[in-house]
């Protein structure tokens, strides 16, 4: 951004230090061993060992250690690439045991029986969501999930939208968790918030106050049932080390949001059990809309 009343951010923030000869420490943690290695080879056997004989033999070693180190693939360097591929189970995964009657109907399917020790069970990163929605990591740290409003970016004029940008800006860089913006869409239940308008019209006194409530739920319910209803939902996730730091990073997240005028709340464990769960069945776990107090 330039111009009048605006900073600049650099666009390399996240760029790792470079520490010897324009190359990382990780880079240098990789090359300098194999560097070490060729050189005392080289030196050990140069006299008794053909020069070809050694170039063809240290030649590929050279080269991959080059392409681990200094290689990269969708912005993600080749040794750590190789490093998730030794790691990826050799056997499939699944979430957990299949039920009884789905191992008998698979197994007839492929006209043999299963094997459950040929399947691992599938270890995501959460160990436990505590009761306030705090996310225990394990090794990788605390997270907490923040549901945000949304605003409509393309209806307002360039100075609110140049001053939404900044917001967004000011709370990267100032906030020191990782944060991850999560947009998704999914059916909305409407049958409790029917309900509850059918039981507020039932005990109004005015007969065309009642009349119109009793009109707007037959509308409202003719819409459920001719249409399908989605509702958006944007999730805000913080990850630091405690949960203490993920805690004040969601404060510093819903501050931005109450600055550009959308409410925000932190997702308890129920909440956020049934994101989590839409996220693996987008079919099977409808959004609840709350009956109105």
């Amino acid at each position: 951004m330039s111009g009048r009343g605006s900073v600049s951010v650099p666009a390399d923030v996240n760029v790792e230090d470079k520490v010897l000869f324009g190359l990382t420490a990780r880079q240098t943690l990789i090359l300098a061993p194999v560097a070490l290695g060729l050189l005392a080879a080289w030196r050990g056997m140069a006299g008794t060992v053909p020069i070809a004989v050694l170039l063809l033999a240290t030649a590929p070693v050279a080269a991959a250690a080059v392409a681990l180190a200094l290689g990269r693939l969708d912005g993600a360097g080749l040794d750590r690439i190789a490093l998730a591929a030794l790691r990826q189970p050799r056997r499939p995964i699944a979430a957990g045991a299949p039920a009884e009657a789905v191992a008998g109907s698979l197994s007839r399917v492929l006209g043999r029986r299963l094997d459950s020790k040929a399947v691992a069970a599938a270890r995501g990163p959460v160990r436990a969501v505590r009761s306030d929605g705090a996310i225990d990591l394990g090794p990788a740290g605390w997270a907490v999930a923040v549901d945000v409003g949304f605003l409509n970016f393309g209806l307002r004029s360039a100075s609110e939208q140049a001053m939404l940008c900044a917001a967004l800006a000011r709370l990267l860089c100032a906030t020191d968790a990782h944060l991850q913006i999560c947009l998704s869409t999914r059916p909305v239940d409407l049958t409790a918030y029917l309900e509850s308008l059918a039981a507020h019209a039932a005990v109004l006194d005015a007969p065309r106050l009642r009349a119109a409530a009793v009109e707007h739920r037959a509308w409202l319910a003719e819409v459920v049932a001719s249409r399908q209803l989605l509702r958006r939902e944007v999730t805000v996730t913080v990850r630091c080390p405690d949960a203490e730091g993920a805690r004040y990073a969601a404060g510093q997240v819903r501050a931005m949001a109450e600055g550009i005028g959308v409410p925000s709340r932190l997702l308890a464990a129920p909440e956020l059990t049934a994101r989590v769960r839409y996220g693996i069945d987008p079919y099977g776990s409808p959004a609840r809309t709350e009956a109105p107090s």
